[in-house]
């Protein structure tokens, strides 16, 4: 009697199988976090603009954080009331609807309460 062989076609499913149980040992044990990086543009500005109208459009635009969203520009997501430059970790801004308006959609904050309405009413569709 010969020695027992496996054919090809087992061991490419034996092999196929090992790579999706390493898949999902790797996804449970937090190896590969999909997702885990921060939002997008959109997401952010329409989680930070449903707590504005949430308010009544009565709320502080820099008292609304964006969370899991760098608005600042700064490379870190630090949220709270700072307002400050864009693109400056030295700078005390932080991560809210202020500086998400500022730094991403470039509206001109010569004017704070000019800047705020438009803020307001261009981003969040409050009127």
């Amino acid at each position: 009697m010969k020695g027992v062989e496996l054919p090809i076609s087992t061991m490419v499913i034996v092999v196929i199988a090992l790579v999706i149980l390493l898949a999902i040992l790797a996804l449970f044990f937090g190896v590969w976090t999909p997702g885990s990086s921060g939002m997008n543009l959109e997401a952010a500005k329409n989680s930070a603009c449903q707590m504005l109208v949430s308010t009544g459009c009565h709320d502080n635009i820099e008292s609304i954080y964006t969370k899991d969203f760098d608005a600042d520009k700064d490379g870190s997501f630090d949220q709270g009331t700072g307002l400050g430059e864009c693109s400056d970790p030295a700078e005390s801004s932080q991560d809210n609807l202020y500086m998400l308006c500022k730094c991403w959609y470039n509206i001109p904050d010569t004017d704070k309460d000019v800047f705020i309405e438009e803020c307001k009413t261009r981003i969040c569709n409050c009127s």
